[in-house]
């Protein structure tokens, strides 16, 4: 499942490919010592390390402190598992507050967390069943036992078979036949009705920095009033190191503290604080030590400014965040597929990528797949053939569909100028930069782009989640399980995050067997194939892959840029 998620960069507007239900695990004491699985892999052509971060263990960092962060905007809904929650500022948010069976290891793989389970392991291939032991100390906010009842109902509010359930999205949930308990109401097995190869992140196995909630409680999961508007304005109850213990809104600052709960190694800070800050004057207030870290994203403005602060150090990872173009496929003259993919090929993307990506170091390269990131195991270039920077195709193109240059030099179709328009958020430079790029490569071809910016904190919600836009740019952020976790952006039509208003019929099937599929090398292989269906038909013009760039306040560790690696919050603090 996707997640759409805006994320706090100085840079452009983000949504998450979230896994279905993750949760950056916390924690990290007691317990077994955790199994570990690598089969995702990390990126295996990276130049730039999968964690940056400055690690510390858990005895060399100070008890006590302050960690002050950002964010875009107070959550719309608490519950990230819901449509509106589905924002990345609300995944830092609950990030601390909660976690699960599963975390997402440096590499790319995933390990149980010790915290939240003694065990989770596959049982059975055929059919698929995956056993889980919980942690008999995992206990809810209000002391409530963590239990399989919880994982039960979440796996029913989350598989789509309800429609009053208001969902992101259903993937990996809907191939769960049961929840059933063992021998206690710790132990229990998942039994998929069609098998699904990225099992692991219903569990937890976030990424850094964009977590979602792992499972809810069952009496808030089993009830759709509550899942959907329960927590609108309040937080969801805690199963992690950390509570939200005050909302000020009109300050609009988040202040979370250790929960008294917690069961793990005490948390080493006192307190974190969140709280929204414009993007125009994110990276001054971090020069200016309002903030302890901050996301950079790719201005170079913004680049500069961070690397002022004497008494800090950038960090630059790997990343799973791209941006991209969405077209509204739906209606207008971008209903046409000669259109949308002539506007891709009059689209230099690899300029555009190389103007991102130069001027704050990091390897230049361009988006070239919907489904992998650039050095990635599974990788390809399928986008060139198809979508590559080409003014003479891109014009062909338009002949094709019916268009021709008029004296004015704009293209025309039946006394119709073809002119789009483009919807951005406000106050943010790298989406203006973006904007006059794409006006200008438009322009070569005949095209006139016209802008319309919005609020900020109205983009996603009164723009891109109701398709209220004819193209707009924004920020996928993957995760570890790329194959399942993208589906939800392109199939179905009116999936939570399919925000084109179009698909192909084929690609259920297509899905359907990809993530059925156990084997690595086919799986890429099949993923491969969807991804070339995806760009046949062009939804949406990947642009260019970002690295994680942070500014970090020295002493600050174990927390900063990641480009998998879940965050340790009870580890997460100053060094001593």
């Amino acid at each position: 499942m996707n997640r759409i998620k805006k994320v706090m960069t100085a840079g452009a507007a983000t949504l998450t490919l979230a896994m279905i239900v993750s949760g950056c695990s916390a924690g990290g004491g007691g317990g077994t010592k955790p199994t570990v699985n690598s089969s995702q892999g990390a990126a295996a052509t990276g130049t730039l390390p999968t964690t940056a971060w400055t690690a510390a263990d858990y005895s060399a960092v100070k008890s006590g402190g302050t960690l002050t962060l950002a964010i875009d905007q107070l959550p719309d809904n608490w519950n990230t598992l819901q449509a509106d929650g589905n924002n990345v500022s609300t995944a830092q948010i609950v990030d601390p507050t909660t976690g699960g069976p599963v975390r997402t290891t440096a590499d790319g793989g995933w390990e149980v967390n010790p915290d939240y389970a003694t065990e989770v392991k596959l049982v059975s291939d055929d059919p698929q069943v995956v056993e889980v032991k919980l942690n008999p100390k995992a206990v809810w906010q209000d002391g409530t036992p963590v239990t399989y009842k919880d994982f039960e109902a979440t796996v029913k509010a989350s598989s789509g078979a309800n429609k009053a359930y208001q969902l992101v999205s259903d993937n990996v949930y809907k191939d769960i036949a049961s929840v059933s308990r063992e021998d206690t109401d710790q132990n229990f097995k998942i039994t998929f009705k069609n098998k699904n190869a990225d099992w692991p992140s219903i569990l937890g196995g976030s990424t850094a920095g964009s977590a979602t909630a792992s499972i809810l409680p069952a009496a808030i999961a089993a009830d759709p009033k509550a899942f959907n508007e329960g927590y609108k304005s309040k937080a969801l109850p805690s199963d992690g190191p950390f509570m939200v213990s005050n909302v000020d809104s009109n300050g609009q600052v988040v202040t979370l503290t250790p929960n008294p709960k917690w069961w793990g190694e005490k948390p080493k800070l006192d307190k974190i604080i969140m709280k929204v800050v414009s993007r125009d004057g994110l990276a001054q207030a971090y020069a200016n030590k309002e903030l302890d870290v901050v996301s950079i994203g790719t201005n170079k403005d913004n680049y500069d400014t961070a690397k002022k602060r004497t008494d800090g150090t950038i960090q630059q990872s790997g990343g799973l965040t791209w941006n991209h173009i969405t077209m509204n496929g739906s209606k207008g003259p971008l209903a046409d597929v000669k259109v949308r993919q002539a506007v891709a090929r009059a689209i230099d993307r690899d300029t555009i990528s190389a103007s991102r990506l130069s001027p704050i170091g990091a390897p230049v390269t361009s988006q070239n797949s919907y489904i992998y990131m650039p050095g990635q195991k599974g990788y390809q270039d399928d986008a060139t053939s198809v979508i590559g920077y080409d003014t003479a195709k891109s014009l062909d193109l338009l002949k094709e569909a019916g268009y021709a240059k008029g004296s004015d030099g704009i293209q025309a179709k039946g006394g119709q100028k073809l002119v789009l328009t483009y919807t951005l958020d406000a106050n943010n430079p790298v989406s203006e930069q973006l904007f006059k790029q794409f006006q200008a490569n438009l322009q070569v071809v005949g095209i006139t782009l016209k802008n319309n910016t919005v609020p900020s904190d109205k983009f996603f919600s009164d723009y891109v989640l109701k398709s209220n836009f004819e193209m707009t740019g924004f920020a996928w952020s993957g995760t570890p399980f790329p194959v399942s976790s993208t589906e939800s952006i392109f199939y179905p039509v009116d999936s939570g995050q399919n925000f084109t208003g179009i698909t192909d019929a084929k690609l259920g099937d297509m899905w359907a067997k990809a993530n059925a599929e156990l084997d690595p090398a086919k799986r890429i292989a099949l993923a491969n194939e969807i991804d070339k269906a995806i760009f046949a038909y062009t939804p949406v013009i990947p642009l260019t892959p970002t690295p994680n760039t942070y500014g970090v306040t020295t002493g600050v560790v174990n927390y900063g840029a990641a480009q998998f690696q879940s965050i340790d919050w009870t580890k997460v603090g100053w060094k001593a």
